[in-house]
């Protein structure tokens, strides 16, 4: 299979631009507005209002994170899509979110001291063994972020680890207000595999999805594989080598760089035969409607449930993930995550499976673009 087919057809599994968009969403592609009908129970009106809302809604936030300052208590885009909630700790700068067109909700903490206490515990030196034991079906600690909506740091864990969560939580000086513990199922897991499929391979064994294109290679996870790691195509072909990757730490994110002469194309695989196009990159906010593209499972849809996520793999903590309802499965490592026609990040790993639903988590794609000094490739 020559290169250049293989990269439309698949390396566009993704979608990415690192840029804004600049006019106002009219229309969504047909596979895209597919799958939100599927899984978000959308008509097409509702699914083109939504996407256009939610891409004014980042502009809306970035000013009033700006302007309220410190008594900024995080933002998010309510449930049916249409309102912009900003939260406060000052009641008297509610008129000032009115103005903006949010709608203002007074809460307890800012979101500044939530965060500081989320990078407090980001910086422990946490034991392992009592935090993370993959032997135990009952035991470890799965994440913890920021829930801008429940105005508290969340941390999830499994059954027997609740008691070290809360003594987590009190090392870094938050009382019982500010957080809450939430036990899970499981705890989350990377999604590479070495079963077949149609992706690339790393070291000629283990499968992930391709991420985004970018002018000299594409993006990916970074638990995919590491510097020097070669990629090929299903049939065997040199795709390029591992130039770029972090895992665990501070991301889950890598850089292919491919062979002369690879045709790279800013689209995304649809798994149905064609391919959606990537227009920019603008971040969504909590709350805004998600799609997904992996090698395994396909496209399939669901919401932002919260940024700045830190994430225990048996490999150890990942921080800066987003948090998502999306399903993924083995393979779809790597793959795009997407709003509209605007890239979000590259799949990384979660909980459960597109039979049964579960949480997935990914690596926002702006920051694997600027870590690398990369340029996204746009229809």
């Amino acid at each position: 299979m020559e290169l250049t087919r293989f990269l439309a057809a698949l390396a566009v599994i993704l979608p990415l631009a690192y840029s804004a968009p600049t006019e106002t969403v009219t229309r969504l592609h047909p596979e895209i507005l597919a799958a939100m009908k599927r899984d978000l129970g959308l008509d097409t009106e509702q699914a083109t209002a939504r996407v256009a809302r939610e891409l004014q809604a980042t502009d809306v936030i970035d000013q009033l994170r700006n302007s309220v300052g410190a008594q900024f208590a995080g933002a998010w885009v309510a449930d049916d899509g249409n309102t912009i909630n900003v939260g406060v700790t000052d009641e008297s700068l509610t008129a000032e979110v009115t103005a903006a067109g949010a709608t203002p909700v007074v809460l307890a903490n800012s979101f500044t001291k939530l965060e500081e206490a989320k990078l407090a515990l980001d910086n422990l030196e946490i034991d392992q063994a009592s935090v993370l034991d993959t032997t135990s079906a009952s035991s470890g600690i799965a994440a913890y972020y920021v829930d801008v909506v429940a105005n508290k740091l969340v941390l999830e864990a499994l059954a027997d680890s609740t008691a070290h969560a809360e003594e987590l939580a009190a090392q870094v000086g938050l009382t019982a207000s500010e957080f809450e513990v939430r036990v899970v199922d499981s705890l989350p897991t990377t999604f590479a595999t070495v079963t077949g499929g149609d992706a690339y391979y790393i070291n000629r064994s283990a499968r992930c999805s391709i991420g985004f294109s970018v002018t000299t290679g594409f993006v990916s996870a970074g638990h995919c594989g590491s510097v020097g790691a070669s990629a090929t195509t299903p049939g065997g072909e040199s795709l390029g080598t591992f130039s770029g990757s972090v895992f665990p730490g501070s991301a889950d994110m890598s850089f292919i760089r491919t062979v002369s002469g690879t045709t790279l194309r800013g689209y995304i695989n649809n798994y149905s035969g064609g391919s959606l196009p990537v227009s920019g990159s603008t971040a969504s906010a909590v709350g805004a409607s998600i799609c997904r593209s992996g090698s395994t499972t396909g496209v399939h849809c669901g919401t932002v449930r919260a940024l700045g996520v830190t994430v225990s793999y048996s490999q150890g903590r990942v921080t800066g993930l987003t948090q998502t309802s999306v399903c993924a499965e083995p393979g779809d490592s790597g793959g795009s995550y997407y709003s509209g026609a605007q890239a979000q990040g590259v799949t990384s790993g979660g909980s459960g499976d597109c039979t049964s639903g579960g949480t997935t988590f990914f690596q926002p794609v702006n920051e694997i673009l600027s870590t690398y000094g990369l340029t996204l490739v746009r229809a």
